[in-house]
């Protein structure tokens, strides 16, 4: 604060300088030092808005160790092939205590639910893309968002790594609805009425395709893919979700894993 103050400071005696010299001499060291942290307050205040409406663009890593305080213990693995019943253990625990039912009950409830908290909208953004969502919702439970931005976050670090253009990858499910989700059971034969999405800790990732940023084209890559998988084994490892990789919808079906309070 007290650096903003004297960078405020010093642009009002630059400012002062190009006024006339009487004009100078009316301006005592109070009225100087009352415009100065005028200036602060405003940059500041421009600054928090700024970083308020961008929080969840930038990755949220917490100082978690879920190898040993997750609410529910997993063991660390190089593999994701995570049985679909331990997803939807760890969501019923972390996730929404009840879903929604009906699409109608989850638009009357939504806008409390993010005042409150509970869930956060997920908007496309420089690390990944919402593909049309046609069976789901765009929100998540706080701790899922924060997950989905440092996979995004590593993706686009291994591209570099690698040398590869900038891709970002696409999101195709997130919070369902009981009603969406006994409509999927019908043209899906994956879906069952029992799903990690209906508790906004799951989300899919496609591996089919990938966003290209410099022209916005939709592209089917071997190294993106290979960036992607690459990523999510390491962050397996780390037990940072739970995962599997669904072949007949070309995903990775990827449930949070949450850490207990530790008192």
């Amino acid at each position: 604060m007290i650096s903003l103050f004297l960078l405020c400071f010093l642009c009002t005696e630059v400012v002062l300088l190009c006024t006339k010299p009487r004009k100078r001499m009316i301006l005592n060291t109070k009225k100087r030092v009352l415009i100065g942290l005028s200036f602060a307050m405003l940059l500041g205040a421009t600054l928090t808005f700024y970083n308020l409406k961008n929080k969840r663009i930038t990755p949220k890593i917490e100082n978690c160790d879920p190898v040993h305080f997750a609410n529910i213990p997993i063991a660390s693995s190089k593999k994701l092939n995570d049985k679909n019943d331990i997803h939807l253990f760890n969501a019923q625990k972390n996730g929404l205590r009840k879903p929604f039912v009906t699409n109608a009950d989850f638009d009357a409830e939504i806008g409390d639910y993010v005042r409150r908290s509970i869930l956060v909208e997920v908007v496309d953004n420089p690390l990944y893309q919402l593909k049309n969502l046609t069976s789901s919702r765009p929100y998540l439970i706080p701790e899922a968002v924060d997950l989905l931005n440092e996979i995004g976050y590593r993706f686009q670090e291994q591209l570099k790594e690698k040398k590869y253009k900038n891709y970002r990858f696409r999101i195709t499910s997130l919070l369902r609805t009981e009603e969406d989700q006994n409509k999927l059971t019908h043209r899906n034969s994956n879906a069952t009425m029992h799903s990690a999405h209906l508790y906004g800790t799951t989300f899919d990732i496609s591996y089919k395709d990938f966003c290209r940023v410099d022209n916005d084209s939709i592209e089917s890559r071997y190294e993106t893919v290979q960036a992607l998988t690459n990523v999510l084994v390491k962050m397996r490892e780390e037990c940072k979700f739970l995962a599997v990789r669904e072949r007949k919808q070309s995903c990775f079906h990827i449930t949070v894993v949450v850490c207990r309070a530790i008192k």
